[in-house]
């Protein structure tokens, strides 16, 4: 089979797509055909090595979606996934062929695409990890999602409105603010026209919001000061040299609480069970997702070096440019 392969850490640029032997399932293992794999930025952190835990050589990719092709499954089963230890510890997605148990896949809704999928997994495992295991968003409630036109923002933000929260959007530019409206949003802030802590006083009367998610990470400060009383503040990221500077008054005098996620501990048969539990959102239309750009796996190098640059999300689609899956 094709594959992406790591050898070393460094520049995407360095990455090499090469034949690598097909893998054989055994016992309760799968095969999937990998159909579409996005290209997370957690994936170019990884071929950078600034990921932990990753051994080498190692075929990258925590996304995909796919069809069983052998193994203890059900032969041409559509299926999706994604997991901490895809691409880190165990081979990932980044190739024709993923070998999985067969219990870390979980039936792809019709609803959404196989390249919508194939790009889903990560981003909704880390929304709902967040907003419901997490902060337990529930009806009647305000939540601020900052960054809510990105990939795990886009989909906090339908969660949220799926379990009955007002939605307070904060994107960075007003073209996002449709696309923010038609996930659910009841109100969009631009945080480069507006003063977004001011702005959520407003809306919330002053009250603050129960929920703020901050998927940036460089808005900790400002989401401390939008918190209500009682509020909850989940978070998955940080600024480069981890650090912030807050006010800790507000935290105990508005007794916040403060949940540190991380999806490296979920691993692919975790995430599945998550997976599964959205489906019904998928099948009904409450939860939707674009496709990627798409990039044969031959330019997996191009396409590792635009995804590093951020914004669009990237999508490898192994299946273009060659006569089928061998």
């Amino acid at each position: 089979m094709r594959a992406v392969v790591v050898h070393q850490f460094g520049d995407p640029g360095q990455l090499r797509v090469e034949e690598c032997p097909t893998p054989e399932p055994a016992g309760e293992e799968v095969l999937v055909a990998v159909k579409a794999a996005a290209i997370n930025a957690s994936d170019v952190k990884n071929v950078q090595g600034t990921m932990h835990g990753t051994t080498l050589p190692r075929i990258p990719g925590r996304d995909f979606s796919g069809v069983v092709v052998r193994g203890a499954g059900e032969i041409g089963r559509e299926v999706w996934g994604t997991g901490g230890d895809i691409g880190f510890t165990r081979d990932g997605s980044h190739a024709q062929f993923i070998l999985l148990p067969a219990s870390a896949v979980t039936a792809k809704p019709g609803a959404i695409s196989m390249e919508a999928a194939g790009g889903a997994g990560l981003t909704f495992v880390t929304a709902w990890l967040a907003m419901v295991t997490s902060a337990q968003v529930a009806s009647g409630e305000t939540a601020v999602i900052i960054g809510a036109a990105g990939g795990v923002g886009s989909a906090a933000v339908q969660i949220a409105k799926s379990r009955g929260a007002s939605v307070i959007a904060v994107v960075r530019s007003d073209d996002d603010f449709v696309s923010s409206r038609q996930n659910g949003a009841q109100e969009v802030i631009n945080s480069k026209s507006a003063n977004i802590v001011n702005a959520v006083q407003s809306i919330t009367k002053d009250r603050g919001a129960s929920v703020v998610f901050d998927t940036s990470g460089m808005m900790f400060a400002e989401a401390v000061e939008m918190a209500g009383m009682e509020g909850r503040i989940p978070v998955i990221t940080a600024p480069a040299d981890g650090k912030s500077s807050f006010n800790l008054r507000n935290v105990y005098r508005k007794e916040l609480r403060i949940y540190g996620v991380d999806t490296r501990r979920l691993d692919a048969v975790a995430c599945a069970k998550l997976l599964a539990q959205m489906a019904n959102g998928f099948e009904s239309g409450k939860f939707t997702v674009n496709a990627g750009k798409p990039f044969p796996l031959t330019a997996a190098v191009d396409a590792y070096q635009e995804a590093a640059k951020g914004g669009a999300r990237i999508t490898l689609r192994p299946d273009l440019g060659i006569e089928g899956n061998r």
